[in-house]
């Protein structure tokens, strides 16, 4: 992968968890609420995600289990990409 497609991953992460970021403040669920919903007994997990913090990310099974919580599709978690 070249140095301009791994910026432009990245770039779809950092939006991708800002748009979760989002969704969550919104909803008025704290990161303890949402990491317990993702299985994890801290905040330090949605804490590091949202800090973007040693390339911490959501993966595809948070994604499928935040879109169950949440009553949507999991295509509405995903920010638009910018081709």
């Amino acid at each position: 992968m070249s140095k301009e497609e791994r910026a432009e991953v990245k770039a779809y992460y950092d939006a991708l968890t800002e748009h979760i970021k989002s969704m969550r403040q919104k909803r008025k669920i704290s990161q303890l609420k949402l990491s317990n919903i993702l299985g994890h007994n801290s905040t330090s997990f949605i804490a590091r995600i949202e800090l973007r913090q040693n390339n911490a990310n959501y993966n595809l099974a948070h994604l499928v289990i935040l879109a169950q919580e949440w009553g949507m599709d999991i295509k509405e978690l995903l920010p638009s990409l910018k081709v």
